[in-house]
């Protein structure tokens, strides 16, 4: 007869293959760092090389495109290997549309590097499209995070996902400032992105500080102590303090793109060491998670060795846990687990605690994976708030997540709690597309 033991040994082969599954998705995060980071190095020198109208990075820009593209080769040879493996990875629907988008991101790099040598795009287009495939593959290690199944990993994911996107912002910091530099002048608008970024970048390192490991924090703050952290202040305010028509010292352009790389690299370690500690992070979780699977395989056969087949563990709904013929009970939440006769004490007493054990590591992981998934949650508000605001009122991301925050400024309220007003009144809005159960 079939008992609750042989149940458990099956959820803990699941386990196993749900944390396979999360070990193969942090190998594709730790290939997507290093391609964010490489065509974040490929933007900056297209910036300067399209600036000084082909006249400066040439070879840089030639040696940064050679790098992104050999970490590009990771990537793909990763997918390729997940279209040969069926259902490797979870996530469903969400996880391969990103996929699917990331993939196209990537077929468009060498039609925009041609047009990059060529001079055929001006140096704020060439930005925008490296920006687009940028937020393709983060958008893929936010949903890497978002399906999660184990909190000891899907903490460091949002973190990691919370550092990279907080680099990104910098690095698009890095092209803001350079190009006001670069002109001599910054106009109004351009202030309010440079401001919109800073703001932006220190929120999204705050909350991977709240997320990181304390090894991870350690480093991280023992580098910010060796980045050029005063010296990018004294520039900021120079742009940042600057009257419209007032003019800038155009040398310090290259100042501030070498004092923004500095700080950007050395960010670009810590997310190097994250994504390392993640995927050694699973392969701990998989090789506790056998031992205790082949533990449990042992009771199981202990069990299947009596001489007398006993009668299985019983769920008693609402029963009495010290009813007569059985172990003092479990209290399951809903019931009581006791042990059938002709089981031995110490056997039974194994079978219980394990079944106590795993009732209260699921109630944590639950606690803890619901504290990650409503920081996940806020973004995807924030993130679909904006959609509507760009999709009925004309306006770009930028200024969509501007008018936002300003609101919330005003209202004394969160940010989340604006996006959400703002998708309560989706039907209000002209032009709404409203989905009908």
């Amino acid at each position: 007869m079939t008992s609750a033991l042989s149940f458990l040994v099956a959820a803990r082969r699941c386990e196993i293959d749900e944390l396979e599954q999360l070990a193969r998705t942090c190998e594709l995060v730790q290939e997507l760092s290093e391609l964010v980071h490489r065509l974040q190095r490929e933007r900056g020198a297209c910036n300067v090389h399209l600036a000084s109208a082909g006249q400066r990075f040439g070879a840089e820009l030639d040696e940064r495109i050679a790098a992104s593209a050999a970490a590009e080769v990771g990537v793909r040879d990763w997918l390729d290997g997940l279209e040969q493996r069926e259902g490797a990875l979870a996530g469903g629907v969400r996880l391969f549309t990103r996929i699917a988008v990331a993939v196209h991101a990537l077929d468009q790099l060498p039609a925009l590097r041609e047009a990059v040598r060529a001079q055929a795009c001006s140096a704020q287009e060439a930005t925008r499209r490296y920006n687009r495939a940028v937020a393709a593959l983060l958008a893929l290690v936010f949903e890497a995070a978002d399906v999660a199944v184990d909190p000891a990993v899907s903490r460091p994911l949002v973190g990691l996902f919370n550092l990279m996107q907080g680099k990104e912002f910098a690095g698009q910091e890095r092209a803001a400032g350079a190009a006001a530099f670069a002109a001599g002048r910054i106009g109004s608008e351009e202030m309010q992105q440079l401001v919109h970024l800073i703001e932006s970048q220190e929120q999204c390192f705050e909350r991977f500080e709240a997320f990181c490991a304390d090894e991870v924090l350690t480093q991280w703050r023992a580098l910010q102590a060796t980045m050029p952290l005063s010296e990018l202040e004294r520039l900021r305010r120079k742009l940042v303090a600057a009257a419209p028509a007032a003019a800038l010292d155009g040398a310090l352009a290259d100042v501030w793109f070498d004092c923004c790389s500095q700080r950007l690299d050395q960010i670009h370690e810590v997310e190097a060491h994250l994504a390392t500690s993640l995927q050694q992070a699973c392969e701990r979780k998989i090789a506790a998670t056998r031992a205790e699977l082949e533990d449990q395989q042992a009771m199981l056969e202990a069990l299947r060795a009596q001489p007398d087949a006993p009668a299985p563990l019983t769920v008693l709904v609402g029963g009495d846990p010290a009813a007569p013929g059985g172990e003092a009970g479990w209290e399951g939440g809903e019931g009581v687990l006791r042990g059938g006769d002709g089981l031995g004490p110490r056997l039974t007493r194994s079978i219980l605690d394990t079944l106590q054990a795993q009732s209260r590591r699921l109630q944590a992981m639950g606690d803890e994976l619901a504290t990650v998934r409503a920081t996940l949650d806020e973004r995807k508000l924030i993130e679909r708030a904006k959609g509507l605001l760009m999709a009925h009122q004309g306006l770009s991301e930028e200024e969509a997540y501007r008018l936002l925050r300003q609101t919330a400024m005003n209202q004394g309220r969160r940010l989340v709690d604006v996006a959400q007003a703002v998708l309560a009144m989706a039907e209000l809005l002209p032009g709404a597309v409203v989905k009908r159960p």
